[in-house]
């Protein structure tokens, strides 16, 4: 049995929100008073251009009688009453879409791949086994408490 309400959500969730509309208004049907059906309905409705639906549907819900409802669906259409930014079009970059043509090709053909660099043998560094410090630092650490104890 096919259930309207989940696949409206998971259209939603994948980006097709005319099957999100078309699924969350046969749940709707089904349901007609449950709320999150409705909040639903009006983000699909949004994604989908459909404006004046969504703040429609959702000034309904402004009046439901579950403060939480009421909150949240007042939240949703502040945003969705919100002013547009006008944006000037020099602070616009245009990105061409994947179905048009292809670039020209480089005018100085194709890169060539650089040899990988050679591991050189780093300069300067003692092998670990020639390092006297931490013996001769004990004995001398050793050497300063003894004293310091005598001297006490």
């Amino acid at each position: 049995m096919a259930n309207p309400y989940r696949e409206g959500v998971q259209a939603m969730a994948a980006g097709r929100y005319r099957e999100a509309v078309a699924a969350l208004q046969t749940a709707l049907a089904d349901a007609p008073h449950d709320p999150q059906v409705k909040l639903w309905l009006v983000m699909a409705y949004e994604a989908d251009r459909q404006g004046q639906a969504a703040r429609d549907l959702c000034r309904e819900l402004t009046t439901h009688p579950d403060p939480h409802i009421r909150q949240q669906s007042q939240r949703v259409l502040y945003i969705l009453e919100a002013p547009q930014l006008q944006r000037k079009p020099e602070w616009l970059n245009e990105i061409p879409l994947l179905t048009e043509e292809p670039s020209p090709p480089l005018p100085w053909g194709k890169p060539r791949r650089s040899p990988a660099p050679e591991l050189r043998e780093i300069v300067g560094v003692a092998p670990v086994g020639s390092n006297d410090f931490v013996p001769v630092m004990l004995a001398a650490l050793s050497v300063g408490l003894l004293l310091w104890a005598g001297w006490g």
